[in-house]
């Protein structure tokens, strides 16, 4: 029978927070179906043993190996394809999520005939151990967007706080492989492929500073930033002008940030397209910014999907 759920959830070096993680997921509320899909990505400290502890103890998890490190991208993205329920809860697996996190999420999708949900995370300088997640209960504002790509091109949602509907997510091909971060690239290509998302206003997750997000390096997250756009700019050349103008703007936006955190790029040119991307006086021609992409390749001590 298929589960209502199946969360994906890639690992790497999360021993620390797995057994309080797990806990939350087994305190779900709400008599929803669901399976556990971990995706260990060749962890060195002893988090595969933990995770094998966890499907020795529950028939619902399940755990892939891998050999080699390749980066949350390609880990969720496989977790993915060996789903089996209808819809994908996706998070990061060192917080603590609400006890109804999951069934208001699944609420929301089959309310609004959704198939996106977003919720919030919330950061707590608490230690994991003592970090207990409310209920989210009602009271919390939520907005539907029948326009999915407008809503992620706006107001970022990177946060891996998802309810996502498995076949949208194997429709838009999830997360770029080319990218070692999923943050920017799996909300957008979704988007793209969306019939409608929700996004609401609530609690979902807890967040302690466990000193493992690498979305913390500035350059990483800047340097996969504008790899995103630029990759999403060639592959729909046939979006409207408008909104290839806000990727090309959120590339080239990508480009002066990643400057300012110390790459070696060339002041003039990347200030000169940012204003005239923000004057929509440019062909946002994504050819243009292939020159970038080369500097950004060079830039050392960052993660890339080569480099698995």
């Amino acid at each position: 029978m298929q589960p209502d759920v199946s969360f994906v959830l890639p690992v790497y070096n999360k021993a620390a927070a797995l057994p309080f993680f797990f806990a939350s997921l087994l305190a779900q509320t709400g008599g929803i179906s669901f399976e556990v899909v971990f995706v260990d990505d060749a962890s060195s400290d002893n988090s595969l043993e933990i995770l094998d502890d966890f499907a020795a103890r529950h028939d619902f998890v399940r755990v892939i190996r891998n050999d080699v490190n390749a980066g949350p991208s390609i880990r969720l993205n496989q977790g993915a394809a060996a789903a089996k329920g209808k819809y994908l809860a996706l998070f990061d697996c060192d917080e603590i999520l609400a006890p109804d996190a999951v069934a208001t999420l699944l609420a929301l999708a089959l309310e609004h005939d959704a198939d996106m949900v977003h919720g919030r995370g919330r950061k707590t300088t608490d230690p994991i151990e003592s970090v207990k997640a409310a209920p989210i209960g009602g009271g919390f504002s939520v907005t539907v967007h029948d326009d999915p790509l407008a809503r992620v091109l706006g107001r970022g949602m990177v946060r891996m706080t998802w309810l996502v509907a498995r076949d949208l997510f194997i429709k838009a091909g999830g997360c770029d492989e080319a990218v070692f971060i999923q943050d920017e690239s799996l909300p957008l290509r979704l988007a793209a492929h969306a019939r409608r998302i929700v996004d609401a206003d609530m609690i979902v997750t807890m967040i302690p500073d466990m000193g493992s997000h690498l979305s913390a390096n500035k350059l990483q997250q800047n340097h996969d930033r504008f790899l995103v756009y630029l990759n999403f700019l060639q592959a729909y050349p046939h979006l409207s002008r408008d909104v290839r103008m806000k990727l090309y703007r959120k590339s080239v936006s990508a480009v002066k940030k990643a400057r300012r955190d110390g790459a070696s790029i060339p002041a003039v040119p990347v200030l000169a397209r940012y204003i005239m991307g923000k004057l929509g006086l440019i062909d946002p021609d994504p050819a243009s910014l292939v020159p970038y992409r080369d500097m950004l390749l060079r830039l050392p001590n960052i993660r890339r999907v080569e480099e698995k």
